[in-house]
């Protein structure tokens, strides 16, 4: 019997296409064209298969260089996604600046993006970093100055020829023009567009986006009405098929008590044309405007499964100075009802409690432990704001009664949907409120809260409840601290070893405690001094980028990009 080909050539370049094989730029003495290699040897689905495992973009490069074979290969990976940071300053490598001889790395990415075919193989196309702007006294005198025009024109030649592009990402410090959204607008295969706006307060033109019909994936940072960012209701009026929608404010409105904002700027033309936009996940972060009671739902309830809202409608423990404003969205319409699946949220408020009380089917709810940076604590507190004694945190005894009412309407209303569950690390639990979480929520899969004791006994005695626990997190707050100081990680790890090995806990994967992350292995027979052998569960110590992509850790951000897009509808 014959042995089967499964790809295998009886030269080197007969399974590549004969264009590539006479015109690929890798030098023919690496190969010889008569002569078979070990790469084509192998069938080439196999090859793929191996090529598609390289991630790191200079190994991708490298193997292209290889042979015709791999430039044919590899190199539809290698462009794949495409990534262009722009620098204010020069940078030098070996004494002499980036792009000797010729022009900046950036420009003469974009040239040959431009002058060759290789654009078309991009699919994912990102901009970002400091866009040196020349002639800017142009704009006060009504003309965009060459520098930024030129930009515009050299991006959209690229972007025409990049026919399989799917994403795009602006991320300069200066604004795209009319020029480059009439291109995008043309892109029929484009289902993600991704705007960060300039936050200095040049004159600029502001440009009303076209629709673009193919989008399905819409985020908008750092909108602030004062730096003349873009209008976007077009946009968000005629893309139909748009189902992610993430709208981030400057956090300047809010710092300084400016309600400049308001939804009905973005939204209006999709309610004078009485239409709900069909999303999926709707995030919103730092917005600061006046609520409009009158103004309809945003989008369609029906559809809508997940949200996020960070620094939105002030809270308990918001700043004081902006009370008159959040005030306003205290006041819930009789008949508002949710069917989210997951929500995402850093302020917690009765309303929001009220919220929960009156939703069906929560699976997941994350609220953020997370701070903002201590440069934005500056900035949130600048020196022209004097510090009273009314600026101080509200009182322990309210935050903890606020905590137990979360807790209750979690429990009585969506234990058993409850999934993923995050609370606040300002409430401490103690054993009877642990109790009445596993008692009712028998079907968590991560599980992060605040324990009233550094004795932990209670969430051991308790887990074999939670069947189907594969995550833990213990929150730090004062009584972990002690615990943390006084035990070492070898300790704790020895501890949790000859406790995990028992029934109950088979599904158990992570586990936290304050920032420590343990990793929980198999169980295993340890032998003793005495010759004898106990059962025990393997337990290291890993670090927080290992839990990434664990939600009570992933989630617990203060950035709307961090949820996870979901799948598209047909």
């Amino acid at each position: 019997m014959d042995t089967p080909d499964y790809g295998r050539a009886p030269n080197a370049c007969s399974d590549i296409p004969r264009y590539v094989a006479y015109t690929s730029p890798v030098s023919t003495g690496r190969m010889n064209i008569n002569e078979g290699s070990p790469a084509a040897t192998l069938p080439l689905n196999l090859v793929a298969l191996i090529i598609s495992y390289l991630d790191d973009i200079g190994d991708i490069a490298r193997v292209t260089r290889t042979s015709r074979l791999h430039y044919y290969m590899t190199l539809p990976q290698l462009y794949q996604r495409v990534s262009l940071h722009s620098y204010a300053d020069i940078r030098y490598v070996n004494g002499r600046p980036e792009g000797f001889g010729s022009g900046s790395p950036f420009t003469m990415a974009l040239n040959g993006l431009v002058t060759k075919s290789h654009a078309t193989l991009v699919q994912e196309f990102k901009v970002h970093g400091k866009w040196r702007e020349v002639g800017l006294e142009e704009f006060a005198k009504g003309r965009v100055p060459d520098n930024s025009m030129m930009l515009n024109i050299l991006l959209r030649a690229a972007m025409d020829k990049m026919v399989r592009l799917q994403s795009f990402s602006w991320e300069l410090d200066s604004k795209p023009l009319k020029t480059l959204y009439q291109g995008l607008a043309g892109h029929s295969t484009l289902t993600s567009l991704n705007l960060k706006f300039p936050n200095s307060r040049v004159p600029r033109p502001s440009v009303i986006i076209p629709p673009i019909p193919s989008l399905r994936v819409l985020k908008v940072t750092d909108i602030d009405p004062l730096c003349y960012p873009d209008d976007i209701s077009m946009l968000l009026l005629h893309s139909r098929k748009l189902e992610d929608l993430r709208l981030h404010f400057s956090p300047r409105m809010r710092r300084e008590a400016e309600p400049s904002v308001s939804l009905q700027t973005y939204f209006g033309k999709c309610w004078e044309a009485k239409y709900r936009l069909k999303l999926k996940h709707f995030a919103l972060q730092h917005f600061f405007g006046i609520s409009d009671a009158a103004f309809p739902v945003l989008f369609d309830p029906d559809t809508c499964k997940s949200t996020t809202f960070i620094d939105t409608f002030g809270g308990t423990g918001s700043n004081p100075q902006n009370v008159y404003v959040d005030d306003t969205w205290k006041n819930l319409p009789t008949d508002m009802k949710t069917s989210f699946l997951s929500s995402r949220i850093n302020e917690v408020a009765p309303q929001h409690v009220e919220i929960l009380r009156r939703a069906t089917g929560q699976e997941r709810l994350y609220l953020i432990n997370a701070k903002p940076s201590k440069t934005e604590d500056l900035e949130a507190s600048p020196a022209s704001t004097p510090i009273t004694p009314g600026d101080t945190p509200p009182a322990n005894e309210e935050m903890a009664q606020l905590g137990k009412e979360y807790l209750y309407v979690l429990t009585r209303h969506h234990g058993q949907s409850l999934k993923h569950l995050l609370l606040r690390d300002q409430w401490a639990f103690g054993a009877e409120d642990v109790g009445d979480l596993v008692r009712y929520c028998p079907n968590l899969e991560q599980l992060g809260l605040s324990l009233s004791s550094s004795n932990h006994a209670v969430m051991r005695l308790l887990m074999p409840f939670l069947p189907k626990l594969r995550a833990m997190r213990i929150l730090y707050n004062e009584w972990l601290a002690e615990n943390m100081r006084v035990v070492s990680h070898e300790d704790r790890m020895a501890g949790m070893s000859a406790e995990l090995w028992r029934p109950g806990a088979e599904c158990l994967e992570w586990i936290g405690i304050a920032d420590a992350v343990y990793k929980v292995g198999k169980n295993y027979r340890a032998v003793q001094a005495d010759g004898t052998s106990e059962w025990r569960r393997e337990v290291t110590l890993a670090s927080r980028a290992d839990v990434q992509h664990i939600e009570i850790w992933g989630l617990d951000v203060l950035d709307i990009g961090a949820d996870p897009i979901l799948p598209f509808s047909p």
